[in-house]
């Protein structure tokens, strides 16, 4: 059914576009090229460094009023074989970008297709903006991944919230009642070659219940359905998420719990290819001082894996950050606490955005 519906959406595109070359209002190509490092110098029981966390290199370009692409690089460092050391660049998106105001029941949505964004990861990193100190919960422990090939379609549901909580709080996924995601992916992530003839869905619905009185409270469910990235098709990848987040001047906090099956690149599978269970939950806070540039941030995470051990792994994340203009700098400590180890790293880190 999927791959169908994956068809179908291509064939939509084509169509839409040769339809609509006539009518598209043509504009000067607009291009604007951005930045994002994550430089850091981290202490760790074993070892002390300097390092490059992660680096994004962006090009975006405006090619009339409806179409647009983009390009990123994604600057990491080889920790494996023989090239451990080296800095390498490989792509992260790659996409065609089409607005879809030209329908009256799509408005304030857009399709993305090519190597695009996923559903989960793009909206909890603009509310949790820490991403310079480590991966997202469910990336952290290997269930999801932020960026496939596939098709990626978002919108807002009742328009806009108003300009002065966009102003003052957050412009990001501003629907006056929420918001939602959906994709269509290969579900081996951006980096991996796919193993097998599966696609995997993920979506996700946000509702505002108060966006007059309250605004910055937000209720998503999240979901993946499909299979790991394995040769075996027998490897399930099932997940629910259930996510609570509030955003205010004095700050943020957010709660997620989710339960499902295997994760998208086949690390929790049995030896015949069975999935193994998980759940877990992480609580993230940010509280902003006024009239400062300062703020204190802690996270902490409760992973458990029903596999042959039970396996439960706890991480323990704080820190103080200094924001000036789209930087940041922080000093953070990082404890976790596994079945095989425990392991404290203190971290003195740099995000630098232009």
């Amino acid at each position: 059914m999927i791959q169908y519906i994956k068809k179908y959406f291509f064939l939509f595109i084509i169509i839409f576009g040769i339809i609509q070359g006539t009518n598209i209002t043509t504009l000067d190509s607009k291009t604007e090229i951005s930045g994002q490092w994550f430089l850091a110098y981290n202490n760790a029981s074993d070892i002390n460094q300097f390092a490059l966390k992660r680096g994004y290199f962006t090009i975006k370009t405006k090619m009339n009023d409806i179409f647009s692409v983009r390009y990123t690089q994604d600057i990491t460092l080889d920790k494996e074989g023989n090239d451990a050391g080296n800095v390498e660049i490989r792509l992260k998106y790659l996409y065609l970008k089409m607005k879809m105001d030209q329908f009256n029941y799509f408005k304030n949505s857009y399709l993305e297709i090519g190597l695009v964004h996923r559903p989960w990861l793009d909206f909890e990193q603009k509310i949790n903006r820490y991403r310079v100190q480590g991966k997202m919960f469910l990336e952290r422990y290997s269930i999801i991944s932020s960026a496939d090939f596939g098709i990626f379609y978002t919108g807002l549901i009742g328009g806009e919230i108003d300009k002065s909580f966009q102003n003052n709080v957050t412009k990001n996924s501003p629907g006056k009642y929420g918001s939602y995601s959906f994709g269509i992916h290969n579900g081996g992530g951006y980096h991996a070659i796919e193993q097998n003839n599966n696609k995997t869905l993920e979506g996700r619905v946000t509702a505002r219940p108060f966006y007059s009185s309250f605004p910055g409270l937000q209720m998503t469910y999240a979901f993946t359905y499909g299979k790991a990235n394995t040769t075996s098709n027998m490897s399930d990848f099932i997940l629910n998420l259930f996510y609570l987040s509030h955003e205010s001047k004095l700050g943020v906090f957010t709660g997620q719990y989710f339960i499902g099956e295997g994760d998208f690149g086949g690390k929790y599978i049995d030896d015949i290819g069975n999935s193994y269970s998980n759940k877990g939950y992480s609580i993230f806070s940010e509280l902003n001082i006024p009239k400062t540039n300062i703020s204190i941030f802690a996270r902490y995470d409760d992973f458990e894996l029903n596999n042959d051990i039970s396996e439960k792994q706890n991480s323990y994340m704080g820190g103080i950050s200094y924001k000036f203009l789209k930087n940041k700098f922080l000093f953070d400590i990082d404890y976790q606490d596994n079945s095989f180890e425990t392991v404290k790293t203190y971290e003195i880190a740099l995000e630098i955005g232009f």
